[in-house]
């Protein structure tokens, strides 16, 4: 039998009623009933990079940018490092730019890079290959993912701290904090709100959850979080990504890739712990393991 732990105080027996319903529907039509689709086709791996954690891809110069820790996730050693390779496969610069501590999530706005690593946010020219700048965000305790909208604001959760931050007019400050997103991971600016994956709760040692966690809508006027029924309890989220009218999500601990379609929760594939900070472009994942040191593009329907 579901609760609904964790949806908020104020919400109303009615919706909660309705969203019982919701998850009901949910399950008869997921892959939680036995519905599964063919594979993920995988096209190409790009191999011995240094724990990659987040891929983006930059449409405008057929470029992906990968991130790759090169130690402890929360360590400062200065040997973190951003990768450029191109759309099929091929690594141009393994380490394009590097002197960076953990750098895991990134966002792209104009010709700017802009990297969420620890306690600091770095931007990138890209034209240049250069870091030109670095805000800091002293009170952060890993800085994640990272989403832009189309006026260039950036939004920045805090895995281990809690918050979402909000970097604007060159500000990089906290911007929201709620009980329903104890740990959010993932963000994703997706038709006018915010995707926020929540890695789950209690956060052990190893990073695994008694609770897994679930995916939400944010609403920038208000900051009202509204859970995605199909996200519900999903695993301990990482990457978020929308394709071919679909939300496509990573379980880093269980290595499962879901897409979250209308009423359907279906499992795609299953790979190995550690599926980080997935990117994507047209028809195709593209899909950083953090463990296996590797990064592996698959082509979806």
């Amino acid at each position: 039998m579901m609760t609904l732990k964790g949806f908020g105080q104020d919400k109303s027996s009615a919706m909660k009623k309705s969203l019982v319903k919701g998850l009901a529907i949910t399950l008869t039509l997921g892959s939680l009933s036995g519905i599964t689709q063919a594979a993920p086709k995988a096209l190409w791996s790009i191999d011995n990079l240094d724990q990659p954690e987040s891929v983006l891809v930059d449409e405008k110069n057929n470029a992906l940018y990968i991130s790759s820790i090169n130690g402890n996730p929360v360590e400062l050693n200065g040997k973190g490092y951003i990768s450029k390779a191109n759309k099929k496969g091929q690594l141009l610069d393994k380490q394009w730019v590097k002197g960076l501590n953990a750098p895991k999530g990134m966002a792209q706005v104009g010709n700017h890079l802009y990297v969420a690593d620890m306690q600091q946010v770095h931007i990138i020219d890209i034209k240049a290959g250069k870091l030109i700048r670095s805000l800091s965000a002293p009170k952060a305790k890993m800085l994640n993912d990272i989403t832009a909208t189309p006026d260039g604001t950036l939004y920045i959760t805090d895995l281990l701290g809690g918050d979402i931050y909000r970097l604007k007019d060159n500000q990089l400050a906290p911007w929201l904090r709620s009980n329903q997103l104890s740990h959010p991971n993932g963000i994703l600016w997706h038709k006018g709100e915010l995707l926020v994956a929540n890695w789950g709760y209690p956060l052990n040692a190893d990073f695994t959850t008694k609770t897994p966690g679930s995916l939400y809508r944010l609403n920038l006027e208000g900051q009202t979080l509204t859970p995605v029924p199909t996200g519900y309890q999903l695993g301990n989220l990482d990457g978020v990504v929308a394709l071919n009218d679909r939300i496509w999500i990573s379980d880093w601990i269980s290595g499962e890739l879901y897409s979250l379609d209308g009423k359907e929760r279906i499992k795609q594939l299953q790979s190995n712990k550690g599926l980080a900070d997935i990117g994507g472009s047209g028809d195709t994942i593209y899909a950083p393991m953090m463990w296996d040191n590797k990064v592996i593009a698959w082509q979806v329907d």
